[in-house]
Parts: C-alpha cells; structure tokens; sequence
C-alpha cells in the first residue's frame, strides 16, 4: 500500500514507522519538520512522554530508547503506595525520532482538504491531533527541571506518579480544581510538575495558578529550575473515530485525531503505539473490503464513552473527594487498573469501572454528580 500520514508527532511517527515495516510507501507531512543538510527530518516533539512498559508490544520494547526506566512507582492518596506497572519508561525523544525517521519520505509543508486522491495515496491517515475549544476538557501541568543531585536533595528523586499530600506551602486559590505532584527521572535531570487531570478552566487561566502552586509547594528548590515545561491539551475532542477507518475520501485517524487520548488519565502515546498495528491491519483490510467488524467498533465507541464518564466525573470531584477515589483505585489489582488504562476494548474499562464497588465510602463521593456527568457524556461530540 501506499500512504499518506498527515502530522509526525509522536503518533503520526509511529504509524508511519509500522507501516514501513510492512514494506508500505510511506509519505509524511507535517510543516514542523526541520531541515537538516537539506533533507527535512522529523519534528521536535516538546512534552516529555512516559510509558508503562508493559503495555507496550514486543517490537516497541525493542525500539523505544528510555532516559530512564522506574520499576515502580509511587503514588500517594495521601497514603503511600507502589504501583506495579511493569516499569514506567521516560522516552529519549531525540533518540527516538532517529529510529523512526528512516524509510519515510518526508514533506515539509501542511496539507488542507486532503484526499486519497489529490495526494496519490491508497489511505490518508490524519494524525495531525485536535483543536482545543472553549469548553474542552482539559489535561494541564506546570513542571520544571531539577538538577539530579537538587532533586534527591529535596526528596524528589522518587519517580512519583501521583501525589495528592497537601503541602504546607500550598496556595490557598483553587481556580481549576484540585492538583496532584507528578516527578520522574530523566536521567540528566528531575521533571518536577503540578497537574490538574481534568478540567474545563482554560490554559490561559489554569498555567499561572498551577505555576503558584509548584512554586510554594517547592519552595526554595525551585530556584535550583535549570528550565520549565507546559502541557495542556484537550482529553474530550477527536476529528473522527479511529475504529471506523478511512471516510468516502480514503481519510483515517490516528492518535489524538482518532480519540487515542484517553479521556480521563490523558495517555495518548502508549495507545497510540499499542494500537498502530491494528489500525494498520484494519486500514489493509478496508482496501480488501473487509471493514472493521461491528462488535469490535461498538466495543471501541462504549470504552471511549465509559471513560469519557470518568473524566467528567473528576472534573466535579473537590480535593476532599479525588484522593479518596484514587486510593480506591489503586487498591484494585494490578491487571484491573491496567484494563482501564490501557487498550481500545469496553469490557475490562467495564470491569474495572465495576469493581471499584467494593469500595463504597469513597466511590459513592465520587458518583454524586453522575447524572449531570452523564449528561455531558452522552453529548454528541
């Protein structure tokens, strides 16, 4: 086959790589690429990305070069637990677009209007993410980089995936909703960031609030920063379902574009490079008339909507309630919270979602705003 795949972030990278390991033509586009000796090379990707190792596939483990590799992590709701994830991997973004880059034929400018046919192609795949709109709902951190040495120095050298203490230099605004401390080594230096999960409060307004709150938080060992990081994107948008394959002009989506980003937790690069070769199978199968089967489509859609519940829910959840939540969730075995992170399929969200019964005290806090959470759920998007 020969494709075209519109954006090369992370995502787009990904496919593009996998699709030219199946012996694919490949042409990407994207006007951030850079020009190196005259020959354009991939985009620089900002964020910096983490990934639970164990969801990924066998041929990502073996491609995907780590800074860093945490064999657990620490989360504290405000007890102090140890998640068991399979190691959590921050990835060497540079390393990375090398590995990825070679095979693609590159094209430094932006594509409008594409189809199949105006760009020569069997299938457009848009990897190109979402706009965030007035009313998204919306994954937003304020971080900064610690030296190594800084960081162990202020007992931050923990890989810390959430943690919801109080400190006792915390700001008293709480424009946005309650905000967590995430950390994770990355091996010349310590990303130290305050992160709201959801929220509808607008980047604008939400990075300095959350910048006043790492600060205090820190205290005086933010002024050790040797640099800062900003992330904010919307969890809730999504162009078009990836699970319904190319539309009447042979264009797909993957990534953010097809709703990758999961609605609640924000994880967008660890499905994306779990799910690039199914997308591709049902992409070749689609060329041989055999679209995506039925099950397997509603079963995508229900996964997507149950947690897209979850994320309106903690939107309305107050800093008295989230802890509480999380602590019930990490509770859950290791293979239920997984089922809920990780893979595109309705049944083990369902039954993660489930048996966070057995926890009434601090799930049924969390469910008093179900009926409007549902409301906004069920809304056409």
């Amino acid at each position: 086959m020969h494709i075209a795949v519109l954006g090369l972030g992370p995502a787009g990278s990904v496919l593009a790589h996998r699709a030219v390991a199946r012996g694919w033509t490949v042409d990407g586009y994207d006007p951030a690429c850079r020009d190196t000796d005259g020959s354009p090379t991939l985009p620089e990707w900002r964020s910096t990305y983490g990934l639970p190792v164990a969801a990924l596939p066998d041929w990502a483990n073996s491609l995907i070069p780590f800074s860093s590799v945490s064999p657990g992590l620490s989360a504290h709701t405000p007890g102090h637990r140890v998640l068991d994830y399979g190691g959590y991997g921050m990835v060497d973004r540079t390393a990375l677009r090398e590995r990825l880059a070679p095979g693609i034929r590159l094209h430094r400018r932006r594509v409008d209007a594409p189809t199949a046919r105006t760009l020569g192609v069997d299938a457009v795949i848009d990897c190109r993410g979402v706009v965030d709109r007035p009313g998204s709902v919306r994954q937003i951190a304020y971080g900064i980089f610690l030296p190594p040495e800084t960081a162990q120095d202020a007992g931050l050298a923990t890989s810390e995936f959430m943690d919801w203490r109080p400190s006792p230099r915390a700001s008293e605004h709480r424009e946005g909703g309650p905000s967590f401390l995430y950390v994770q080594d990355l091996g010349d230096r310590v990303l130290v960031e305050e992160t709201v999960l959801a929220t509808r409060t607008s980047a604008r307004k939400m990075l300095p609030e959350l910048r006043l709150r790492l600060l205090s938080r820190l205290g005086e060992v933010a002024v050790h920063a040797t640099g800062t990081e900003t992330v904010h994107f919307p969890m809730d948008r999504r162009r078009r379902p990836w699970y319904l394959g190319p539309d009447a002009d042979g264009v797909a989506t993957f990534g953010a574009a097809g709703g990758l980003t999961h609605p609640a937790t924000g994880y967008s690069v660890a499905a994306a490079v779990a799910a690039a070769d199914r997308v591709l199978d049902q992409l070749a199968d689609h060329a041989a008339g055999r679209p995506l089967p039925r099950r397997d489509r509603l079963s995508a859609a229900l996964a997507w909507r149950l947690r897209l519940l979850g994320g309106e829910l903690i939107i309305r959840a107050g800093a008295a309630v989230l802890p509480g939540f999380f602590d019930a969730f990490f509770r859950l075995p290791a293979r239920l919270q997984r089922g809920y992170l990780e893979g595109q399929d309705a049944l083990p969200v369902a039954a993660a979602m489930f048996s966070l019964a057995r926890f009434p005290r601090a799930v049924l806090p969390f469910l008093r705003p179900l009926p409007q959470a549902l409301y906004y759920t069920l809304k056409p998007r």
